[in-house]
């Protein structure tokens, strides 16, 4: 019997979907991990094996990604046990937040330049990615325009103070 290559990360919901529609998944719902995404080799990085089981962190949002068996991988998927560390959690958390984040600036940016308004703009996000229509991602996507926005008024504000000095 083979056994599954499966690793469970702890994720938001929002980024979860976020990486569903990045990386693809299969027909049961779990994210397919591929190296050719720079988001899948981050996760990739962080990835550890051992001879045996490591017991796992308690999870709030558990996601499920397959790892595809390759000829570099053979071995440590059939022998080993997979795990990543609770730091590397967070790294991963942190970076797949940080591309979310850059996606959604971009895509905030564009629709603001065709004269979308923001709630279109969030509602649209929220449908192309199969986010899952709640407060929580509703806020999470609102929040990444406001510290857009921020960052942008702070950019303003000093090259305006530039000009007098």
């Amino acid at each position: 019997m083979k056994r599954e290559t499966i690793l469970i990360v702890n994720l938001p919901p929002h980024l979860s979907d976020y990486c569903r529609h990045e990386l693809g998944s299969d027909n049961q719902g779990r994210i397919i991990l591929k190296r050719g995404h720079d988001i899948g080799k981050h996760i990739y990085s962080h990835v550890s094996v051992s001879d045996l089981p490591i017991r796992a962190n308690a999870m709030v949002n558990p996601v499920t990604f397959i790892i595809p068996v390759t000829a570099a991988n053979r071995y440590a998927l059939v022998a080993r046990f997979l795990y990543v560390s609770r730091w590397g959690e967070e790294k991963i958390r942190d970076y797949i937040e940080t591309e979310f984040n850059q996606r959604m600036r971009l895509l905030f940016e564009s629709g603001y330049r065709k004269k979308y308004t923001q709630k279109e703009i969030i509602e649209s996000i929220l449908d192309a990615y199969n986010i899952k229509n709640t407060a929580i991602s509703y806020e999470a996507i609102k929040k990444s325009d406001y510290r857009s926005k921020k960052r942008t008024r702070k950019i303003i504000f000093d090259d305006i103070k530039r000009v007098d000095d």
